[in-house]
């Protein structure tokens, strides 16, 4: 492609030597070619040609020359759009100057990779208002990059809504679920794409797209619809479909069981895996997410589906109220030491005492410090934990975690290995495609900061970690080091909840 760039401009620059020597025999004897400027190659610059220049340089020739030059890959960047903002210049003044041809020879730049970035970015600019065609490979991929950019988001914007091809649809989806507001100014925009490429209303469009078994943004698809339609709106309209999917069977299945549905992909994901491997076990879960409904205003998570499932199935495990939770709780946690976790985002109301947090708990996130703080009271889990922390702290490469999951009536840890083909940093846990499958179905995620012995300092999540769990919709619990025979733990949700549990003995 490159060498095709090439060829096209050098023979520009052979067509121009022979203009230029036309030109040149073309002039009246008598003129003294001394008084006649060079060809401008900038904006100012032309805005100061004299007559006789104006002569010898009509403004197709510099249109020409200047497009010659916007593809001499010998002159620096800033050269170049120089150039490039003199053929916009005459563009804007003559329409219909460039042809189809000058501007097919400006795209060929976007598909060569030493194009300088702001070069790249003023061209597509220039033909996203010229309004060439076929500029989908450009945008499509880079949508989500433009928010920083706000003239080039609006000429996308605008592009959109008279140029965009089929296979445009499902980045157009992404990138609108994007949007902050969905009263933004790029709204109808963004409605007017869907339209044109389907020739239907937006809204069956992507209603009709939820259903279908080759496009890939439904997550997307799925969160534009119901922040535009309202929950129960869009739950009729589903529950109206025949479902030609799996995933469409499980949004079905959890709206009507659950009157549950997915607000992010991950969640879609999420919703059909569980669907697939524990059909039989929704009745169950649907009718204890029911009961606290009821008795505590509790709305229905996909993450809290593994909890719910099991804790309806153990015979051995009584339904304790929250009352009686929260007192369990808070007395065991009462009699424990604590270390302050000072994440980089903490402001000044920043808590994660549990009696301060309380009300902000769901009964799942109460049955989950519960769960845990059972788990890392036994012996046998803080004999594993210590053989966990020697390993992690004679391990460079990465951190060390894992998944905690309902076993046989209690909370239980299984030890992930970190992936191997993510780099060395001792610091990050990098899990593997396994953990991220097996995490969609557990009761939360766990990471050790066990990279030193006397760890205090990194006591509770990072920054990143309540930012990674916020996006794939996990709980957390971090387990920190804080001397040869100690750890503590921190516990935290995917809203940015923080709550200690306090100290325990390595045995």
């Amino acid at each position: 492609m490159a060498d095709n760039v090439t060829m096209t401009f050098f023979g520009r620059i052979r067509r121009f030597v022979v203009l230029l020597a036309i030109a040149g025999a073309l002039l009246p004897g008598g003129c003294d070619e001394g008084q006649v400027g060079p060809a401008p190659i900038t904006v100012p610059e032309y805005k100061q040609m004299g007559g006789a220049d104006r002569t010898r340089w009509p403004d197709n020739r510099i249109v020409q020359m200047n497009l010659t030059r916007v593809g001499n890959a010998e002159l620096t960047g800033e050269q170049r759009i120089e150039s490039l903002r003199l053929v916009k210049h005459l563009s804007n003044q003559q329409p219909g100057i460039l042809s189809e041809a000058d501007l097919a020879d400006l795209s060929t730049l976007l598909r060569e990779p030493k194009t300088p970035k702001q070069l790249h970015r003023d061209v597509l600019l220039f033909l996203l208002k010229e309004n060439y065609p076929d500029l989908s490979p450009f945008i499509t991929g880079q949508m989500g990059d433009q928010a920083g950019d706000p003239e080039l988001h609006a000429a996308v914007m605008a592009y959109l809504g008279g140029n965009a091809p089929p296979q445009m649809l499902s980045g157009v989806v992404r990138s609108w679920a994007r949007e902050r507001e969905i009263t933004g100014p790029n709204e109808a925009n963004f409605r007017k794409a869907v339209e044109r490429i389907s020739q239907k209303p937006w809204d069956e469009t992507l209603l009709a797209e939820l259903n279908s078994r080759s496009f890939d943004a439904k997550g997307e698809a799925l969160q534009i619809l119901r922040a535009r339609l309202g929950i129960e709106a869009l739950r009729k309209k589903l529950l109206n479909l025949h479902p030609e999917t799996e995933e469409m069977q499980a949004v079905q299945a959890f709206a009507e069981q659950f009157d549950y549905l997915p607000t992010s992909r991950e969640e879609l994901i999420t919703t059909t895996l569980i669907y697939r491997a524990r059909r039989n076990m929704l009745p169950d879960a649907s009718r204890m997410s029911l009961d606290w409904t009821k008795s505590y205003g509790y709305a229905f998570d996909i993450r809290d589906f593994h909890l719910l499932s099991r804790l309806a199935r153990d015979p051995l495990r009584n339904n304790l109220k929250r009352t009686q939770i929260v007192l369990e709780i808070g007395q065991a946690l009462k009699t424990r030491k604590h270390v302050a976790h000072l994440p980089e985002t903490a402001g000044t109301d920043y808590k994660e005492n549990f009696w301060l947090q309380v009300d902000k708990l769901t009964m799942a996130d109460l049955w989950n410090l519960y769960l845990l703080n059972e788990m890392l009271s036994r012996p046998r889990v803080q004999t594993s934990l210590r053989l966990m922390s020697d390993g992690d702290l004679a391990d460079v490469r990465s951190a060390w975690g894992g998944l905690v999951f309902y076993l046989n009536g209690q909370a239980e840890a299984t030890l992930y290995p970190p992936d191997s083909n993510t780099g060395t940093d001792d610091l990050v846990y990098p899990p593997t495609k396994r953990l991220l499958l097996d995490g969609r179905d557990s009761l939360c995620r766990f990471i050790g900061h066990f990279e030193q012995v006397d760890n205090a300092s990194r006591a509770g999540p990072t920054a990143a970690e309540l930012t990674d769990a916020s996006i794939y919709d996990y709980y957390g619990l971090i387990l920190t080091r804080l001397d040869k025979n100690s750890f503590c733990a921190h516990y935290y949700t995917p809203e940015g909840l923080v709550i200690s549990l306090g100290k325990f003995p390595l045995r």
